[in-house]
């Protein structure tokens, strides 16, 4: 250590200056050193004695190897003190063990002392760093790794320069450490052992947005080799997986991954992670950010077509992910969602799932269960694939499921499986008159309770008026817009009394049935959802009682105006009139040649213009044809927007 370093410089260069008959350049050095040594105890740092042992270090280069290894040994040792090594930079010894580390005639026990003091002297110092990876050292300092004898030196040095320090990072990382790294796990001869933290942390480091096409193919089995090791801890394990996910960006790699069916890796892991909980709930708490790390992985990769076609539904990595939807691990239950719901992309694929393999229900016992939201949350995004196919709508439509999905609306605790819940709704209304039916059946049969008045879509429209969540009043606003067209298509192939029916029921048990489709066409941030809200209120305006509670919510200044300002093109005045230009239209057509910041609309956006306003005419034609009472003003404003 640095307390021993002066006075066994002084041995050593004794024996130097006996062995060769000089003074070592001057006549007093053991004096200096001895010095030296008590400055040091006293906290002082001699940059000009190291100076001259770096001129020392110069003549033992040319004639005495032995004693310059063990001076080395000795400077390497002492650079482990941080105070030291600002000063063992400026002195020029950081120089001399740099350019012995690169050279060819070097000893490999003499590269191994240069490294340790280039790592010791790096550490956290970057002025020392910048020295380091310049391009004179750096590509050789790589280079080490290509010799097993120096490899396990050369990891903690480059860890050393690296951490912390994002140009080293980057530097290293342009020069294809992470190939070299790569190269090194898969030599057989080498064993990690007590390194892994730093290879892992090293290749988290050189993988992230680089260019890995210099990588071998066998790179992903390498890495993951890595997590299969008794030496790696939850932490190194995140860093593995933050590489992995580098490389599955490629997708070179992502064909590798299969084929090396590297999935039941991953999915050991999540196992094996379990067995690592000692109950200590910072230790716990990183075991479950690694689950849902290694979840997202999956979710992500079997999200491509690649994983589609490596893994069909009768593969027995699907078998073995079905299990999963019955275990007590909550993040297994969320991985075989997220895994299966991405391979239920296809009708075929979704039929299949409920027809045969009847996964719905176990789904469907999940929600019951709602033991935990995040696995709530994974089984309703599942579910809502499966509901794509017209076939599946109807099997997964119910009283009990429509009831089950609308207990996740009572507690405001959780807005995104709420939004998860309501979006599930709506692929199963879309086109299925049978489940808009259901929700619109009463909350109790019993015809004296309150309830018997109130029916699930109630119960939607009570979380709209509760929620401060936009996403979720958008979809909301959606699914009152699904319901509005299914009954428009189903009108035509139903009997009369069916459908006076179902919009007695919708119209007459929701007054503010409306108010969604208020939010949709006011709202300036997603035009299209603005078109389809203009799209649901038209529609809407079809009926006598839809015109009732169109009108209703066009009472209010902020609607009305929409309504204006879309026919028009022009801003609405106090007294109900057009009066100006509106910065999002361009002329009375509606069809506006700019928009709000100024920039001319592209064609898509002056084709949804004139979309919106041919259904905001057709709203006022059906308003005006309606028998509903408005007030003679309204209807006089409604006439002179017909006319435009």
């Amino acid at each position: 250590m640095a307390e021993r370093m002066f006075p066994s410089l002084e041995e050593i260069f004794q024996h130097a200056s006996e062995a060769h008959k000089t003074d070592l350049g001057v006549q007093d050095w053991h004096n200096r050193l001895r010095q030296a040594d008590e400055n040091s105890r006293r906290g002082l740092r001699d940059v000009e004695i190291l100076k001259w042992i770096r001129t020392v270090l110069d003549q033992l280069r040319v004639s005495d190897t032995e004693d310059l290894l063990d001076a080395a040994n000795v400077l390497a040792n002492g650079s482990r003190d941080a105070s030291w090594r600002l000063p063992l930079g400026q002195s020029g010894l950081l120089e001399f063990f740099l350019q012995v580390s690169i050279a060819e005639d070097a000893p490999d026990e003499l590269v191994a002392s240069a490294l340790r003091f280039i790592g010791n002297t790096c550490a956290d110092t970057d002025v020392n760093r910048e020295m380091a990876i310049s391009p004179e050292y750096l590509p050789p300092t790589i280079g080490h790794l290509q010799n097993l004898e120096l490899a396990a030196i050369t990891i903690p040095v480059i860890y050393n320069i690296c951490n912390k320090y994002e140009r080293a990072q980057h530097a290293f990382r342009a020069s294809g450490l992470c190939s070299a790294l790569i190269n090194v796990l898969a030599d057989p001869a080498f064993e990690a052992g007590p390194l892994v933290p730093y290879i892992c942390t090293l290749l988290d480091y050189s993988s992230q947005h680089a260019d890995l096409a210099d990588c071998p193919d066998h790179s992903l089995q390498t890495i993951m080799q890595l997590l299969k090791g008794p030496q790696i801890d939850s932490s190194d394990m995140l860093l593995v997986i933050n590489t992995v996910n580098a490389f599955l960006n490629q997708q070179r790699f992502q064909k590798h991954f299969m084929e090396q069916d590297l999935v039941n890796t991953l999915l050991e892991l999540i196992v094996r992670s379990y067995a690592f909980e000692t109950g200590d709930p910072e230790e716990d708490s990183e075991l479950s950010i690694l689950r849902n790390n290694v979840n997202q992985t999956l979710s992500d990769i079997s999200a491509t077509t690649l994983f589609a076609n490596h893994y069909p539904i009768d593969s027995a990595l699907v078998d073995y992910l079905i299990q999963w939807l019955s275990s007590s691990r909550a993040q297994m239950r969320i991985c075989s969602c997220l895994v299966l719901g991405n391979l239920a992309r296809s009708d075929p694929v979704c039929l299949d799932m409920v027809r045969r393999l009847n996964l719905h229900e176990r789904l469907l016992q999940i929600l019951r269960d709602q033991t935990d939201m995040q696995v709530a949350y994974a089984a309703l995004g599942f579910l809502r694939n499966l509901a794509l196919p017209a076939e599946n709508k109807t099997v997964l439509g119910s009283l009990e499921s429509t009831e089950l999905i609308s207990t996740f609306w009572s507690s405001d605790s959780n807005p995104q499986v709420q939004h998860a819940s309501v979006g599930l709704l709506r692929q199963l209304l879309h086109n299925c008159i049978g489940n808009v039916r259901w929700l619109l059946e009463s909350l109790s049969p019993d015809q004296d309770s309150p309830a018997h008045e109130k029916t699930y879509l109630s119960l939607l429209l009570l979380l709209y008026g509760r929620t401060d969540d936009i996403s979720t009043k958008v979809e909301i606003g959606r699914t009152v817009a699904t319901i509005c067209r299914c009954i428009a298509l189903s009108s035509q192939g139903l009997p009369a009394g069916s459908i006076s029916a179902i919009l007695h029921r919708l119209y007459g048990m929701h007054a503010d049935i409306a108010r969604p489709l208020a939010m949709m066409i006011t709202q300036s941030r997603f035009p299209i959802i603005r078109s389809e809200g203009w799209f649901a209120l038209a529609l809407m305006a079809r009926s006598k009682e839809g015109s009732a509670a169109v009108s209703e919510v066009l009472q209010q200044m902020e609607v009305f105006g929409a309504l204006v300002t879309t026919i028009t093109g022009q801003t609405m005045n106090g007294h109900g009139s057009p009066t100006s230009q509106h910065p999002n239209t361009g002329n009375t057509s509606g069809s506006g040649s700019r928009s709000g910041i100024g920039r001319p609309l592209s064609e898509q956006e002056r084709d949804m213009q004139a979309k919106d306003r041919e259904n905001a005419l057709v709203l006022v034609n059906e308003l005006l044809k309606s028998t509903v009472r408005f007030d003679f003003l309204l209807v006089g404003t409604l006439r002179r927007l017909l006319s435009l």
